[in-house]
């Protein structure tokens, strides 16, 4: 009896640390699982490190477009050859018709690396540079040039204008000596000449166009004299009416309409004036512009006269219009080309401004200037 119940106490005493032992490890793996990492398929990972850096390239790239912000460069982000990103700086810096996405997408595709362009805007000039970034990604860089741009225009105008001024003062030299005595001949031989009628008359013409051809050289020679305009106050109806009659006097095949409401008063240099008006009228009534309408009108406004003076001829061509007041720009193919440049200067001498229209047919010239001229 004594040996049976040991022997089913040693049977129950094993089977409690069987038990034992089979808690302890279930215990111990479970504790193992939780401090073990999760583990997950391969392409979550890879698409959390996408996620992960391509959130840091935003961040970067915002960041680059405040510094650009703070330091006025415009910063332009394009992926292929399409506009990606364009901070405020570029948008300020760029005109309103140039920020279309085509626009920028064309004006991109013209840049070439390490060969900055510059675009002259009228009032202001930018510099545009391309920068690669990795493969079809680039940046372009824009940034306002305008003084050093300005400065540079100016001093290639000044080389070309004192070659002019050599030009000129050779050319006045050499004509008007033989035209002085070819004037003077033809007087002498037109009082020689009181029997026989028509010979006088032709020598009278040969001396009446030789003293204009004179006049003609002088007025040239004036446009580059520097002299301090003489403002007072003036009646422009009396100044359109008097260019009028000028320009009738050497053209006869274009109608010239003057449209000037009556009392419009300013002040400027009347001399200056009428010569610019003549200048522009003259170039408007050119057998290459053929025009068959001229008109000049004139309104007044609160600060301001506004004089407009329009063709209906061939107009200006579109490549020119950017240096149209340009020293040595013709779009008649002939001449010096500066015609417009000397209207331009007249023009600031008197306080006032000149810019060609948009139309539809012909040219247009707008001029500007003050009621009341400081001076």
């Amino acid at each position: 009896m004594s040996t049976t119940c040991f022997f089913s106490l040693s049977i129950l005493l094993f089977l409690w640390l069987l038990t034992c032992m089979a808690l302890v490890m279930v215990l111990r793996k479970h504790r193992a699982s939780d401090t073990e990492p999760a583990s997950f398929p391969p392409s979550e990972l890879l698409v959390g490190l996408a996620s992960a850096k391509y959130r840091e390239a935003r961040d970067a790239s915002k960041r680059l477009s405040k510094v650009a912000d703070a330091l006025n460069i415009g910063l332009m982000e394009f992926k292929n050859n399409r506009i990606n990103e364009i901070n405020q700086s570029a948008v300020e810096l760029l005109p309103k018709e140039m920020r279309s996405d085509r626009h920028l997408t064309g004006l991109s595709a013209s840049l070439q690396e390490n060969s900055p362009k510059i675009l002259d805007l009228g009032q202001t000039a930018v510099q545009l540079s391309k920068l690669p970034i990795s493969g079809s990604q680039y940046l372009v860089l824009v940034q306002d040039v305008t003084e050093s741009f300005l400065m540079a225009r100016k001093f290639k105008q000044h080389e070309r204008l004192a070659l002019l001024g050599q030009m000129t003062a050779q050319m006045a030299h050499q004509i008007k000596t033989p035209l002085a005595v070819l004037a003077g001949q033809a007087q002498m031989l037109a009082r020689h000449l009181n029997t026989d009628i028509a010979l006088k008359e032709q020598a009278d013409a040969i001396y009446s166009e030789a003293r204009d051809l004179a006049g003609q050289i002088n007025g040239i020679l004036n446009f580059y004299r520097e002299r301090e305009p003489y403002f007072k106050n003036v009646e422009l109806c009396q100044i359109l009416d008097n260019v009028k009659k000028k320009l009738d006097s050497i053209v006869h095949s274009c109608d010239i309409v003057i449209d000037c409401p009556d009392e419009i008063n300013l002040e400027t240099d009347p001399g200056l004036l009428q010569n610019l008006l003549f200048l522009l009228g003259q170039n408007a009534l050119s057998s290459e512009v053929a025009a068959s309408v001229l008109s000049i009108s004139a309104v007044k406004g609160n600060e301001q006269v506004i004089i407009r003076i329009k063709d209906n001829g061939t107009g200006v061509p579109i490549n020119m219009r950017d240096k149209l007041f340009e020293p040595f720009t013709s779009t008649k193919g002939e001449g010096l080309g500066m015609g417009l440049f000397l209207a331009r200067d007249l023009t600031r001498q008197m306080g006032g401004s000149i810019e060609l229209e948009e139309v539809e047919q012909g040219a247009s010239f707008r001029l500007s200037f003050p009621i009341f001229c400081v001076h």
